[in-house]
């Protein structure tokens, strides 16, 4: 593609209408101000007419689902007045659409980079590769595991705590095009509505990230990979499944509930007598906690301050609120440090230039902030390094620049973003593909990066069945400002015994490793905050 050039592309739809996701989708490649929208490409042999083979059970399940969210439908010659619309009537061979020549010659005339398919259902054959970048279709559902659909539904019948979703480009393979984007989201299995609308709305923007990548790097291979492995294929559920799917969302939304008020985390802090570079190769040695905060409070997030006192969240429950603590792991003596009536945890410490930061997460306030202290914690100088609701915030350094990784409180457990500069005290900028990874099993910092083999491992949580459930190491592969690769490395796992139930934080502390386990118990504080939050819910 010339320099300088926008991309070309045109939309495939079957009728005057849009979903809103779909439409969203569309606004997000133009405001990338990369792009130039050429028109809809709409399907005249379609009837866009629902089919009568829909099970009454399905039926029913969707007319619950409230069209006022991205499902709500739009005409997009409103929404986007002024557009050019070309007919075209494709030939249809059993369930597979073919342009004509005819079609073809008017799709090449266009000079189109990309094709973003909204409609034409199953398309093959030669229109395929008319464009530059291909054409671009939309998957719900991790192919490996799930083809067909409907989208979001099937993960939580077969009761998976995880629903993919994946960008492609198409080719003739069925459900195994060139993958452009994939994320893996936690499924929330106890609403069909929220499970899809969740999947729908995150992922109406990676069409115009793919176009940046494009524009930053116009001769590298835009697809990943060939999704080789194929799934089972899915159908609409009959009247049977589909009450066996109305059942187990009652059951799974009764479970949650009570969870909620039953069933609260306590955390705990913890020591290995090992080097974190060791956990590449070996397995974790035993963990020896440390006492346990009082009854209706618990310690998590470990970061070392020297050899004997560590830096935590103190979460307590009747206040609903965390505050920062530094532990003398010896005496057992506790004082607080950078506290105010706002909640705070995951108190990041590192050195540089003999200077001593930490950098909390304090995403009420609305800020992150660096804060510079001295070896007592006296507080020095704070540096706003960016506004907004940032989630455990995790610097490390690369190839001379500072690199931040966070989660925005939105997205805590999914979206990993990035920010680079060249001073520790920032100005931060974003990375151009922010959200750089969107999977609920390994995006959310874990602790402290480090060096193996001259590459960063990135300690990362896994939340699809619970949160903080596993510590996934990660390598990163490839980091600039515009590009973003990782590979996985390992996983670690709760040690058994009386903090199994979940993993969440990996630091170094020297030749020690500092980590947190959880187990549940009952405690009335978050009964009755979670009641009152119910309560006050169902009254908005």
């Amino acid at each position: 593609m010339p320099e300088n050039r926008k991309l070309r592309f045109a939309v495939l739809v079957d009728g005057p209408l849009l979903k809103k996701w779909q439409a969203d989708s569309i606004q997000h490649l133009l405001d990338t101000k990369h792009t130039e929208f050429i028109g809809f490409i709409q399907n005249t042999g379609s009837t866009n007419q629902p089919t009568t083979s829909v099970s009454l059970g399905f039926r029913f399940i969707y007319k619950k689902i409230d069209r006022n969210g991205p499902l709500q439908l739009t005409e997009w010659e409103k929404q986007f007045p002024a557009t050019p619309k070309f007919s075209f009537t494709p030939e249809s061979k059993r369930i597979i659409n073919y342009l004509t020549n005819s079609d073809l010659a008017k799709l090449k005339s266009l000079d189109l980079d990309v094709v973003l398919r909204f409609g034409f259902g199953i398309l093959k054959g030669e229109a395929l590769s008319i464009p530059t970048y291909g054409i671009w279709s939309f998957h719900h559902g991790n192919p490996r595991k799930y083809r067909g659909g409907p989208a979001a539904f099937w993960e939580i019948f077969e009761g998976d705590s995880i629903t993919g979703s994946m960008l492609q480009q198409l080719n003739e393979k069925l459900d195994q095009g060139q993958l452009i984007r994939e994320g893996f989201f936690q499924t929330t299995n106890h609403s069909y509505r929220a499970n899809l609308y969740h999947v729908l709305e995150e992922t109406a923007v990676w069409p115009a990230l793919a176009v940046k990548a494009i524009i930053n790097h116009p001769q590298q291979k835009l697809a990943l990979q060939t999704i080789s492995e194929k799934g089972k294929l899915y159908k609409v559920p009959g009247n049977l499944t589909s009450l066996r799917f109305i059942f187990n969302v009652f059951s799974n939304k009764v479970s949650f509930h009570l969870n909620r008020l039953f069933r609260a985390e306590k955390w705990n802090v913890g020591r290995v007598n090992q080097p974190i570079e060791e956990l590449i190769n070996k397995p974790m040695k035993p963990i020896k906690w440390l006492n346990e905060a009082p009854s209706n409070s618990y310690y998590a997030d470990p970061f070392a301050w020297n050899n004997k006192e560590v830096l935590l969240e103190l979460y307590n429950y009747k206040s609903s609120k965390g505050s920062l603590k530094k532990l003398d792991t010896n005496s057992g003596k506790i004082i607080d440090f950078l506290n105010d009536d706002t909640h705070y945890s995951y108190p990041f410490s590192i050195s540089h230039n003999e200077k001593r930061y930490i950098l909390p997460e304090n995403y009420k306030s609305n800020l992150l902030q660096l804060h510079e202290v001295d070896d007592k914690l006296n507080h020095l100088q704070k540096h706003v390094l960016l506004e907004g609701q940032w989630i455990d915030p995790t610097l490390f350094q690369q190839d001379g620049k500072w690199w931040l990784s966070c989660m925005h409180a939105s997205s805590p457990k999914e979206n990993l973003c990035l920010f680079y500069a060249n001073s520790i005290e920032g100005p931060y900028k974003p990375h151009l593909l922010n959200p750089v990874l969107t999977d609920i099993s390994s995006a959310r910092p874990a602790g402290t990066p480090f060096l193996f083999n001259e590459k960063i491992i990135r300690p990362t949580q896994n939340c699809s069945k619970t949160y903080g459930g596993i510590v996934v190491l990660k390598q990163i592969d490839k980091l600039s400002p515009t590009e973003f690769q990782e590979s996985f490395v390992k996983e670690i796992l709760p040690q058994k015994g009386r903090y199994s139930e979940g993993l969440h934080t990996l630091s170094t502390a020297g030749e020690e490793i500092l980590v947190d386990g959880k187990r549940y118990y009952f405690n009335f504080w978050n009964f009755w905050n979670q009641l009152k939050a119910s309560f006050n819910k169902k009254t908005t």
